[in-house]
């Protein structure tokens, strides 16, 4: 067996060992991409930020909180046998992937409407994830929920963003 077959297997049971890695891949990733994102962006100031934009090092808090609470969320399903929680999972999975691209996209030099529209993908995306775990776990649905809501503020400070250009 592979090693990303054994890794997959692990993630894919219901113990405290897929737990801890469930929260610790997710948030890791999420730190060293939110880090890369702001040691990159250091020397690049924005001209057009709205007043009520944070700050990156804020955004990278609330990611981690986030990543955390998605991989708990994937987690969740694996104690649900039912049909379909494997492509629930699957869908937090995509998720928690797509949600790794949200520092490259937010940085300033990247363009603001193609922050915006990066942003409203992700946050569609977001909320087909939380159609399709909620049918099989409202508990998963609700620790993607926070999600939804950052991705739908961050879609407002960059539509916020381009009216004022």
């Amino acid at each position: 067996m592979t090693p990303l077959l054994r890794l997959i297997e692990a993630l894919n049971r219901d113990d405290r060992q897929a737990l801890g890695l469930n929260l610790v891949i997710p948030v890791f990733l999420g730190l060293l991409a939110n880090g890369l994102a702001l040691w990159m962006g250091r020397d690049n100031a924005t001209n057009v930020v709205p007043w009520f934009a944070p700050p990156g090092w804020v955004a990278a808090i609330v990611w981690s909180c986030l990543f955390a609470l998605l991989g708990l969320a994937r987690w969740s399903l694996n104690s649900y046998t039912i049909i379909g929680v494997s492509m629930a999972r699957t869908m937090v999975t995509l998720l928690i992937l797509a949600c790794l691209l949200w520092p490259a996209y937010s940085l300033p030099a990247v363009d603001l409407s193609i922050r915006m529209s990066a942003n409203t993908v992700n946050l569609l995306f977001a909320a087909l994830a939380v159609f399709v775990v909620r049918q099989r776990s409202s508990e998963a649905a609700a620790l993607i929920m926070p999600t939804v809501v950052w991705l739908a503020f961050t879609t407002l400070v960059a539509v916020t963003a381009l009216s004022q250009v």
